[in-house]
């Protein structure tokens, strides 16, 4: 399992009828906005340049985070 640095989370926001709706992606100890729940949707950290990536498959997602 992959581990996350200090500081850094995800918080996924989903609608009364359970779809999702977003991802809201902390990093380096600060809310850095939201993704939509959307392939390939991408939000890049200010401070350390990682970027936040969705990736949704048939029944499950993932999100990678790559050094720029």
């Amino acid at each position: 399992m992959e581990t996350q640095k200090p500081g850094s989370g995800y918080r996924v926001n989903q609608k009364h009828d359970g779809s999702l709706i977003g991802i809201e992606v902390i990093c380096c100890n600060k809310h850095i906005g939201e993704v939509r729940f959307k392939d390939g949707e991408v939000l890049f950290c200010p401070t350390c340049g990682i970027k936040h990536r969705v990736k949704i498959h048939h029944n499950h997602f993932h999100i990678d985070r790559e050094e720029s």
